[in-house]
């Protein structure tokens, strides 16, 4: 009875004492800057530090590569009546070109390649709407790609030993090289609207992803350039398997481009030349110059700028196989030095892809470190003799405008993707097609996001709670 009546008194002395006025919009601080403080403090988004690892690999990378381009092509560029440093130069100006679209890539957030409005916070509360498909950035990069690559069957193409590859437009562009970025940023987007599309083969796999691969393929096809063919299709393949497609649909087409590929290698007599020249080195004069040219380098190489094979001797010194060039003139020690720095570019790549913050961000980081891995691992196989000689250059080393401002590009997009890594940014969830080292308790990861909301929605819902039954 005693208790009933303490409790009776405290009633009453709750609902005695006077409530808390509310403060007037006018005191204090204006209305306008209390909304912006407010935003301020609720942005999920922060600013965030790029990976300064990959800067310093490019820096080093495009460095040494325009050393060895000037090493490589002096001496062609002498013959042929030009300055030493001809090529040097010409590499150079692609270079701060490249570097300009590196820093714009780099500042953009990716996520307006899917919306110029977008905003993170909308699409995690559902109050989001998507614009029509013609509407959106993304759209218009694919056509705006797929458009040049057509421009070299106009007047501005170029022929070049027979294959009609490049455009001139004051300079000589590869359009391969920029459908490639093309269809990172597509795919990217793409799926990280519509995750869920990849159960269905038809309607989410085939249409539009296969068709759009076939109608490029289907261009390339006739330049000829079965090389870009072979990169571009292993590139988009990769992007579909980290994006969720399932393991039969990708064996599948594997299966189907293989044999594909190899009707096609058989179609030309050149191509089965060249297939040739695996097993027997003598058959293709490349081929074994180059082999000459890294057996001559040995441990620590001739020194920069004393290699034999480029008199001459070596074609495509400068661009294809100055990977022998390297190996001649530095001999095994640069030879490994330069692997191990594109190794630990494609690592850096492959834990932003990992850290990434939604599923776009993750797909553009693995097109731009899958693009990257590819190009390495064909051209050094090429010089070494262990697959068929082709036109792919090795990225920021050879001499390449387009190559270069590409590739530049593709790590202008990796560097935006890196320093988004470690920001919380609502996304759709998704499920990753493969288990990669996500810890729990991680709080950058979609998993420890997803944990800390349903904290923060906890203590909300406590704090409703416990002022409902102060009201009463």
């Amino acid at each position: 009875m005693a208790k009933i009546i303490l409790m009776q008194d405290r009633r009453n002395q709750r609902s005695a004492s006077p409530r808390r006025e509310k403060k007037p919009r006018s005191e204090g601080r204006p209305a306008g800057e209390q909304r912006r403080v407010v935003e301020v403090e609720n942005r999920v988004a922060y600013k965030q530090a790029f990976d300064y690892t990959i800067v310093i690999l490019l820096v080093g990378l495009i460095s040494f590569g325009l050393v060895m381009v000037y090493s490589s092509s002096y001496y062609v560029s002498e013959v042929n009546g030009e300055s030493q440093a001809y090529y040097f130069l010409k590499q150079l100006l692609c270079v701060a070109i490249g570097t300009i679209v590196l820093i714009f890539l780099m500042k953009l957030d990716y996520h307006c390649f899917i919306d110029l409005q977008y905003d993170a916070r909308k699409m995690e509360r559902g109050q989001y709407r998507y614009r029509p498909l013609l509407s959106k950035p993304y759209i218009w990069v694919l056509g705006a790609s797929i458009l040049t690559l057509g421009l070299v069957y106009t007047p501005l193409g170029v022929s070049i030993n027979e294959s009609r590859r490049w455009i001139n437009v004051g300079i000589s562009i590869q359009p391969s090289e920029i459908v490639k970025i093309g269809l990172i940023i597509y795919i990217a987007c793409s799926l990280g609207e519509n995750p869920r599309r990849m159960r269905n083969f038809w309607n989410g796999l085939f249409f539009p992803y296969l068709l759009i691969l076939l109608f490029i393929c289907g261009i390339i096809f006739f330049q000829p350039n079965f090389s870009a063919i072979v990169c571009i299709c292993i590139l988009v393949v990769s992007m579909l398997w980290t994006g969720g497609a399932k393991a039969k649909y990708i064996g599948a087409i594997v299966g189907v481009g293989l044999v594909a590929g190899s009707i096609f290698l058989i179609m030309e007599p050149y191509r089965i030349s060249r297939l040739k020249a695996l097993f027997d080195p003598n058959n293709s004069w490349q081929l074994k110059q180059s082999l000459y040219s890294i057996g001559a380098g040995g441990l620590f190489g001739r020194g920069l700028g004393n290699s034999m094979q480029k008199l001459l001797y070596l074609p495509y010194r400068e661009s294809d196989f100055i990977f022998a060039i390297i190996a001649e003139e530095t001999g095994l020690v640069g030879c490994l030095v330069l692997l191990s720095m594109f190794a630990l570019l494609i690592w850096r790549g492959v834990l932003t892809a990992m850290n990434a913050p939604d599923l776009t961000g993750m797909l553009i980081a693995t097109g731009s470190t899958a693009a990257l891995a590819i190009q390495v691992c064909v051209n050094i196989g090429v010089n070494i003799g262990i697959l068929p000689p082709t036109g792919v250059v090795l990225p920021f080393i050879s001499y390449g405008g387009s190559g270069v401002v590409i590739f530049m590009a593709m790590m202008g997009l990796l560097l935006n993707v890196s320093k988004q890594a470690s920001t919380p940014i609502p996304a759709k969830k998704f499920n990753l097609p493969f288990v990669v080292a996500i810890p729990k308790d991680n709080k950058n990861t979609i998993r420890g996001l997803d944990h800390k909301r349903k904290r923060q929605r906890n203590y909300e819902i406590e704090q409703q709670k416990r002022s409902r039954r102060r009201r009463k």
